[in-house]
Order: C-alpha cells, then structure tokens, then sequence
C-alpha cells in the first residue's frame, strides 16, 4: 500500500495547486489523474489580480513562468462586435478590468493565456518542489474509508489504466479536486444547489491567421452575429491560436456532429472568408452550471475546484474560485495536522469558501444577463436597446470584477469582528475599497524594506503575520507569548522598524501607533486592534478552534 500526508485526487488545474500549497507547509502530496498528462484544451482563459497575488508564494520560477505567457496588454482592453470578422462592425465596449486594478491596489495584474498553457507550469514547479509525485494515468476508482465520523485517515483504490494494476493508497486526508462530474462526491451523496444546463457550448481550440481581421483593433473577445454564424472568437495569444465557443442544444449526437470539416466550416463563416485555413487542434463542450456542493468537508475528504462549485465563465471565477478556496484550506489542514489547531478550524473552509463560492455564483449569473443583453443589444435585436445609463453600467461591468476578486470577506470563527462597518460602494461587483476589516484580504500598500520597494503582500508568508505600528513593544512581547503558549509559526513586522510606510499603510490599515493587525497564512485579516496586546492570545486561541476569545 502506498502513503502520503495528503492524496489528490484529480490533476486539472486546482489539483496541481493543492500540490503547490501543501508544499509550500512542507506537507507530501500524491496525485492521481486519470489522463495521461495536463490537459490538451485550452478550457479556463484568466488567472485573475488575486490568483497571481497567490501565486507569489508559488515561488518566482512559478510565477514569472506565468507572468512570460500573459497576453499582450493591448489585447485586453476592448471588446469588438460584427457580422462576421470581415463584415460590419456592430460596436465596441471598452473594458479595463483585464487589465487588472491598477498598482495603487495590487501589485500583480491578471493573466491571460489558456489552461493548456498554465497547466504545465504548474506541473513543472510541483514536481521540481520535491515534495509531490504525480502519477498521471491512474484513476481513483473508489473512496475505501475516510469519510466516516470515526475514520482516522483515508484510504482510496486506484487503477493503473495502461496495465490495468489496482491498488491503494492510505492518506491522513484527501482533496477532491476531480471536476464537476466528481466521482468522489458521487460516492459520498454529497448533492449540488443552483441552476444547471443554462447553455451548452462547443468549443473549437485552432490556429489561424487572422491578422488581416484583427491585428489593427485588438481585442479580448471578437463577438459574431451573422444568420449564419453566431458565436465569440477569442485570442489566446496574439500569434494566431484561438478558441472559438458555438451554442448548441447540449444533446450527445449534435455535439458528435461538430466534425473538425464542420468546426472548419463555422470557423470560415465567422470570419466572413471561405479562403481561410483554420488548423482544429481540438474540439471540447462544456454547460453553463452555476452550483455549490452542501458540503465541503466530510471528515477526512475535501471538495475543491469544480467537485465543490461550477460557476458561469463570465469573469473567469471557476478556476480562480477553486485556487483561492484551496489557499484557504491548506494551511487550516497544516495546522490541525501539526496539532496546534483544533479540528473545527477545516470546518471554517466549509462556511467561508461556501459563502464565496455561493456569491460568486449569483453575480456571475447577474454578470452573464448582463452579457447576453449586451450582445443582443449589438445585434440590433428588437427591444434590447441600451439606455446610456444602462451603456455606462455595462461598460464599466463587462470585464471589471474588482470588488468580487478582492472586495469579499469571510465570516467565521476564525476571524474576529471589530465592530466596524461594512466599506459602502457603488457598485460591489466593480467597485473595491481596501480595507484591513477583519475577514478582508490585508490590501496592498507600497512599502520600503531597506531602501527597496515592495508591497505589504510581501511581508505575509506561509504563517501567521502581525502587522503593527511604530509602538510595538507591546505587541511583540504578546507575540512572543502566543509563540510559546500554542506553538504556532507567528511572524511580527513592525512599522518603522521592519518596514517604511511608502504610500498609506496607517490610512488603508486603521491601527495607528499602537495598534495592530493579525493576517492570516491566506492574506486574510482574522484580528485588528487600536491597542490592547493582551487581546492577541484570546484571538488566536478563538481562530485555531481552541476555545473563545
């Protein structure tokens, strides 16, 4: 029988960053992928502002991996409609929001590019870490135990596909980060709430010259409208590779009829030139779901990714959800493994990322209404003109997600609410305010650490981070206790001392001299004091689910 800390169960995108994190903990990860290697299908498009935020902790042969395939900037700031490529032009919407907030608010912006590009970059930094074995080509084919109350570790059968060889593998815990149709949440019974089969796509991934077309009004999407061909060309990297999405009526036999002569067919249609020669590399579907499991956590099993929620792709929040929920889980399942936290603390991964993943759903369901109208109304389809008000809104909606990537907060009981009030915005899918408000990612500040800039992110680590002001002594003497007292890795970095105020930390952070802020391994503010040192202990014995504040 094989053995690992942690056992993965499925090797898409979410499990690869499972791999990524747990290493990050110095915690021995096992994947099994049914497939043979990383996807062949460009599938997922963005990692957003927050994601790449994460992916500094990935270390820097991941993340400037990453940052070396991102589409060109000047292809992420409108959006075209026409007949077809070659035909009239229907109008055009401007959108910022690919190309991230803006360096006041993050230091990162968000990448482009397609899931058969980043997939095996992070491949390639699992399995340079040392820590993780991948085993592509062996399926999970059964959950022995681990998700009873009285299992103490997981066990789960495995079949070798090329030989046929079953065996198994024992695990302390097991992420489920096997997909929407997640055999291991089947066997577990564990059902999905929210709308499914809204729409069905095909998507055709091909390589094109398109320039003629293209190349002199660059652009995110490419939307069609003609009686012929209706669909959205989208640019995967500048330099002629493409994807293509087509409704259909999401029956087995008309997918069956998308023939890569057919898809050739549409491809030359759309552009609106029978002379084009369109290469189809391969052909995918996929329906709009918008669901969450009602459980994220049974026992010793977690869902992540797309076995936990399916969200619709306006916005690209499917995988960007699933890697944020795995960086809130990961170092939760570090500290309960280590004994220094209870086991509750897994619990507050159900309650937060379920919480997310239920908002992120609902406005992105909002956000594709919002879409469909947009493009009807470019169409020239009766009664679906824009008010300008309406125009405005969805000029500045289509694309900027700010507030939804960066503007939520968890509420659990492993952070602890200071009695502020909520930021007010205008619009809470566009519009972010930062804010150190417990539960509220710790926002970005430019700061000095002997004569270099950098951001306050840089400051956070795989540990919990005191933030504090110049009168630190305090807070450093708590710090030192709570150390001591639990045992937990609790780094302090002091204003003044560790770090110079470049741009406007004692504004964004609200803790003055005295005072400070406890972040989280996840970036997440879970304590914020004016002063009091002695709270500290109280807060952290609450958020590792030892006992009360």
């Amino acid at each position: 029988m094989d053995r690992a800390a942690v056992v993965i169960v499925g090797g898409g995108p979410v499990g690869l960053v499972a791999a990524l994190e747990l290493a990050r903990y110095g915690i021995r990860s096992l994947l099994v992928e049914r497939h043979e290697g990383t996807t062949w299908h460009p599938k997922a498009r963005n990692l957003n502002t927050r994601t790449m935020e994460i992916a500094r902790g990935w270390g820097s042969a991941v993340h400037d991996a990453l940052v070396a395939v991102n589409l060109p900037r000047a292809w992420t700031s409108q959006i075209i409609y026409t007949r077809t490529l070659a035909g009239d032009e229907l109008g055009r919407m401007p959108t910022s929001g690919f190309s991230g907030p803006g360096a006041e608010v993050s230091p990162e912006v968000p990448l482009l590019s397609s899931q058969d590009v980043f997939e095996p970059i992070f491949r390639r930094g699992a399995e340079e870490g040392g820590l993780a074995e991948l085993r592509f080509g062996h399926e999970a084919t059964s959950l022995v135990r681990g998700a009873a109350p009285d299992d103490d570790r997981v066990t789960v059968e495995v079949r070798e596909r090329a030989s046929g060889r079953q065996y198994c593998i024992e695990a302390e815990y097991l992420f489920a980060a096997d997909g929407s149709a997640s055999a291991v949440r089947e066997q577990l019974g564990i059902e999905l709430d929210g709308p499914r089969g809204l729409g069905h796509f095909v998507n055709v991934y091909f390589r094109a010259d398109l320039d003629r077309w293209v190349a002199h009004r660059p652009a995110l999407l490419f939307w069609v409208a003609s009686p012929e061909a209706r669909g959205v060309f989208q640019p995967l990297d500048a330099r002629g590779r493409w994807l293509c999405q087509i409704a259909y009526d999401g029956s087995p036999a008309t997918f069956a009829s998308f023939t890569p002569e057919r898809c050739v067919d549409w491809i030359r249609t759309a552009v609106g030139d029978s002379q084009v020669a369109p290469q189809v590399l391969s052909i995918g579907n996929w329906t709009l779901n918008g669901v969450v499991a009602r459980e994220l956590v049974r026992n010793r099993v977690i869902l992540v990714g797309d076995a936990a929620h399916q969200l619709p792709p306006i916005g690209g929040f499917g995988v960007n959800t699933g890697i944020q929920g795995l960086h809130n889980v990961v170092w939760k399942l570090a500290l309960v493994r280590a004994g220094v936290a209870g086991p509750s603390l897994l619990d507050t991964y159900d309650v937060e990322r379920r919480a997310v993943a239920r908002y992120n759903v609902e406005r992105s369901l909002e956000n594709t209404r919002l879409v469909e109208r947009i493009n009807a109304a470019a169409r020239g389809d009766p009664g679906q003109a824009l008010s300008p008000r309406e125009a405005v809104a969805a000029s500045r909606r289509y694309g900027n997600f700010a507030g939804m990537e960066l503007g939520f907060g968890y509420g659990s009981a492993a952070v602890l609410p200071d009695g502020s009030e909520p930021e007010v915005v205008g619009d809470e899918v566009v519009d972010y305010v930062p804010s150190a408000r417990p539960g509220r990612r710790a926002p970005h500040v430019w700061i000095e650490r002997k004569g270099v800039r950098g951001s306050t992110l840089d400051l956070l680590g795989p540990c919990f981070t005191l933030l504090t002001g110049r009168d630190a002594a305090p807070w450093i003497a708590a710090a030192a206790q709570a150390r001591a007292e639990y045992a937990i890795p609790l780094a302090v970095q002091t204003l003044g001392t560790d770090f110079e105020d470049a741009g406007c930390f004692a504004e964004r952070y609200g803790i003055g001299d005295c005072g400070a802020v406890l972040v989280r391994p996840d970036g997440h503010v879970a304590f914020r004091a004016a002063e009091g040192a002695q709270a500290l202990q109280g807060a952290l014995r609450q958020i590792l689910g030892l006992g009360r504040a």
